[in-house]
């Protein structure tokens, strides 16, 4: 069952068919109207399908409740004729085709008990031949005349294998339930209670539905008015897809206001005084309503009405799009007189705030600074969304008189609405305020914002562009210019334009020098290191920590680049405390859409240390910043597949970064694009296809050495993954060409992983090239070095060479022990996939197996085509056909092509992802 946001409801139903139960069985699905009951019954009728069940099913309608046995009908629909029908005996057969129109009616309409018997025979007949699921979507709809019928087979069928699935109103509850559905005993019912949807859930199913990506934070919007109600949201997203609504309140479809509004009007007064007090409080409970209006009589009628749902002490609506149409129904003058009386007895000042705002007019000076300040503790509390909604409504409320107050606040405005991830609404909201905005200060700081929501919507370039003009307003303010300054290298080292970036450093170092800020000077200094490192430089012998984790874009550039810097150096513990301190700032804050590659570098950084889970927790971030933002990073694909990755669950990986690939290039992000090649050499490496992963890391080196940066230090393991990948084809003089440039780089930046990484390539070259006994050794030492680095992953995969250089040298005793060891550490890392391979995805292979990317060589071979031919056809190089077709007749035992075609066609080989 493939059901959106509906994986438990999904699993328990499978389970309830599968169950092997004798004698029937009911499942009741309950839930509101539009909650997406009959959606999820009518995939489990396919699921029941699947499970080669006999599927009689019945849709009943409120219009069709006073026919008699039209439920019959639709349920046996299609069985006229069968061997089951001509197996009744008469006149139950006679009786069942003339209830059901098959045949002419007599002159006397059958009797009920005898169409019961004819129906119970006939179920007994079917499920002779297999299991019976009977459906029944809105059984409080069905024709009375088949309820009884059913009833009555139910209570006597004993042993038959047949199962009812029914779909029922949450308004139909406890005795006026259907007799259908308590005619079983209670053991042999199962109910499920449909609950709402969650807010990515329902956004897959707005999204599919309409084909078009909604922001989040609009669809966060969407989800609270409709209360995950699916009918409800599918509804107001295609009005909403039909009008612009930016901002504000969610519109209603009009088929559904009218039906609302006729509700609400026909409300007595104390009943509609009572949910105005629900509609308009931000959290109704019982103790608010009586405050507000001295009795509890109006909501007490309005629970007893269906309309307001008590839970403990809480109250909402029970159709969540009701609370619009309340607020449509009062007025505006209710409306705020309502406000009024709730802002003089709520306690907390943000909800004060809001209420006061509600009852504003035009412009209020005095309640616009009560916004402005909640809104900062708003901020405070992790809620930047929020805060940049109230922030707004401030400035709008701010006198055009104090035109400086008002444009600072709509900057405001939209950095908290960056900081939460709504880059859409902040470029709306300061591209206006910029035309309004004379040059100097508050447009620099305008521009930078702008450069922030550039950034976090994918546009490399347009942030530069923005920072740049935003440099020019700000001359002689070094307030200005040095996060200005910050957030330019910060983008050109991820657009790749190093050379910038490092002018940019060096001019950020100048200006924090000139401020005496010895903090920021020291952050500076850490920002100027990372550049010339990552450019090929040294690295420092001591570094300045930096002290800001303020989350704001371009404050977080200073502790996202020391900790990359870390990582590159293979600092573990270094690079784990700073991506530790800023995944808490960023929780804190809730500016998750601020993290992004930070979080990217930090799953890295876990995995490499062996903690899987907080890998996955860092990994949780980069997601929830997509889901913030609405726009899919290549930072967040690149940490879902490095996770599949480490699990083994490769095709996934595979896809999704190759994706990220795809986005990082469009982007413009440079630095991101060679990261994701180089994982994907890794993936490929890994399932088998050492060509694919030489192509990957072959172009991750040209895409270094154009950036300008060694390609060993933004990516630490791909230099011996690229060696690994050679060996297995057999490239060995490029391999010993990698392993030298390897290990130029451990002689520039002298640690234990880089160490290891060397030693790991050089120890699989000389195994692969006839000398296992120097390969054994080296391979000794990278163990021992990725142990003094806590790199316990690493450490797995290089035990893995080891134990093939032993076995080479005889040494089967310590290559079993070596191997046994290696899978140790996979499982207690929980990377069980490793552990159960016990040798490299190629050695699981057979050695008469091809790779995929052999396979297609293959088999075009085989056809006649040249080798120019095949790679034209597979949009690869001739030397990759050659190397490829060199594999071929080595693994196949074959020397000439005329063989090849020969063994090709006599029986097809199947790649080898075993």
């Amino acid at each position: 069952m493939d059901v959106p946001g509906r994986a438990d409801e999904a699993r328990a139903i499978e389970t309830w068919l599968d169950a092997g139960v004798s004698g029937p069985s009911m499942g009741v699905l309950g839930g509101d109207v539009g909650v997406g009951k009959s959606t999820i019954w009518s995939a489990a009728l396919a699921a029941a399908k699947d499970r080669s069940f006999r599927v009689l099913s019945c849709r009943s309608d409120l219009s069709e409740t006073g026919l008699s046995y039209v439920g019959l009908g639709d349920l046996f629909a299609g069985l006229e004729g069968s061997e089951a029908v001509r197996g009744l005996r008469e006149p139950l057969r006679g009786v069942l085709a003339a209830t059901l129109w098959w045949e002419q009616a007599p002159g006397t309409p059958p009797h009920q008990r005898a169409v019961a018997l004819a129906v119970l025979d006939l179920l007994r007949n079917l499920s002779a031949e297999g299991p019976v699921l009977i459906a029944l979507d809105d059984l409080q709809w069905l024709d009375s005349a088949t309820e009884v019928v059913l009833t009555f087979v139910l209570r006597r069928l004993t042993v038959e294998p047949v199962k009812l699935l029914v779909t029922l109103g949450a308004e139909t509850e406890g005795d006026a339930w259907p007799t259908l559905v308590r005619v079983l005993p209670p053991e042999r019912v199962t109910c499920w209670e449909v609950g709402p949807l969650a807010p990515l859930a329902l956004a897959a199913v707005v999204e599919s539905r309409y084909g078009t990506a909604f922001p989040r934070p609009l669809l966060r919007w969407l989800h609270r008015a409709c209360g995950g109600n699916p009918l409800f949201g599918l509804e107001t997203a295609r009005a909403w897809s039909e009008r612009s609504y930016p901002t504000g309140d969610l519109p209603l479809p009009e088929s559904l206001r009218r039906l609302l509004r006729a509700r609400v009007r026909a409300l007595p007064p104390a009943v509609a005084e009572a949910v105005l007090v629900v509609a308009c409080a931000e959290t109704p409970t019982i103790a608010l309503v009586r405050t507000v209006i001295g009795t509890l009589t109006g909501l007490a009628e309005a629970i007893a009405r269906r309309l307001v749902v008590l839970e403990h002490e809480s109250l909402r609506f029970r159709d969540p799009l009701l609370r619009n149409v309340v607020f449509e129904v009062a007025g505006p003058l209710r409306r705020r007189e309502m406000h009024q009386r709730l802002a003089r007895v709520v306690s907390d000042v943000e909800e004060r705030a809001r209420h006061l705002a509600a009852t504003a007019g035009h412009t209020d000076p005095v309640v616009a600074d009560t916004l402005a300040a909640a809104a900062t503790l708003t901020a405070a509390r992790g809620d930047p969304l929020t805060a940049g909604d109230m922030t707004a409504q401030a400035a709008r409320l701010t006198s055009p008189g104090e035109r400086e107050l008002r444009l600072r606040r709509w900057r405001d405005a939209a950095g908290h609405l960056i900081s939460g991830g709504d880059g859409s609404r902040a470029l709306d909201i300061l591209e206006d305020a910029l035309r309004r905005c004379p040059p100097g200060p508050v447009r620099s700081e305008m521009l930078l914002r702008l450069g922030q929501a550039a950034f976090n919507s994918g546009d490399v370039a347009g942030s530069i562009t923005r920072l740049e003009r935003g440099r020019a307003e700000a001359a002689g303010r070094p307030d200005l210019l040095i996060p200005i300054t910050t957030g330019l290298t910060y983008y050109c080292v991820h657009r790749g334009d190093l050379a910038a970036a490092q002018g940019h450093a060096r001019e950020l170092l100048r200006l924090t020098e000139a401020s005496g800020n010895d903090d920021a000077r020291g952050e500076a200094v850490s920002v100027l290191s990372t550049i010339e490192f990552i450019r090929g430089a040294p690295p420092p012998a001591a570094m300045p920590v930096p002290h800001r984790h303020n989350p704001v874009e371009h404050s977080l550039a200073v502790p996202h680049l020391y900790g990359f810097l870390c990582r590159c150096l293979g600092d573990l513990p270094a690079a784990r405390a700073v991506f530790g301190a800023l995944r808490t700032a960023v929780v804190e804050a809730g500016t998750v859409a601020c993290a992004d590659w930070g979080m990217a570098w930090a799953t890295e950084v876990e995995c490499l240390a062996g903690d899987l889970r907080a890998a996955a927790r860092y990994a949780d971030l980069a997601a929830r910043a997509v889901e913030a933002t609405g726009v899919p990073t290549s930072a967040a694909l690149f940490t879902e597949a490095l996770l599949l990755g480490m699990h083994g669950e490769l095709g996934r990986a595979r896809l999704l970064a190759g994706e990220g690939l795809r986005i990082a290039q469009t982007s413009g992000n440079r630095l991101a694009a060679l990261s994701v090649r180089a994982l994907l050499g890794f993936i490929d490496l890994s399932d088998g296809d050492p060509m694919a992963a030489v192509q990957h890391l072959d172009a991750a080196e040209q895409t270094s050495r154009s950036l300008g940066v060694v390609l060993d230090v933004v990516c630490p393991t791909a230099g011996a993954d690229h060696v690994e990948a050679l060996v297995q084809v057999g490239q060995y003089d490029q391999a010993a060409e990698r392993v030298e440039r390897i290990q130029r780089h451990v002689r520039v930046a002298d640690r234990p992983l880089g160490r290891g990484l060397a030693g790991r390539a050089h120890g699989v070259l000389l195994t692969a090239t006839g000398s296992p006994k120097r390969g054994a050794a080296e391979l000794e030492a990278a163990v021992a070095e990725f142990s003094a680095a806590g790199a316990p992953f690493e450490l797995g995969r290089a035990l893995l060479a080891l134990s093939r250089s032993q076995s080479r040298l005889r040494r089967r005793e310590a290559a079993r022990r070596t191997m046994e060891r290696a899978s140790r550490i996979f499982t207690k890392i929980g990377a069980e996939w490793w552990a159960g391979r016990g040798e490299p995805r190629s050695r699981l292979t057979p050695p008469d197996r091809l790779t995929v990317s052999e396979a297609q060589v293959a088999a075009l071979a085989a056809e006649g085509r040249t080798n120019q031919e095949i790679a034209r056809e597979l949009a690869i190089g001739v030397k990759t056909v050659e190397s490829h077709l060199s594999s071929v007749y080595r693994k196949l035992g074959v020397r000439s092509r005329t063989e090849l075609a020969l063994r090709m066609n006599s029986g097809r080989r199947t790649p080898g992802h075993g």
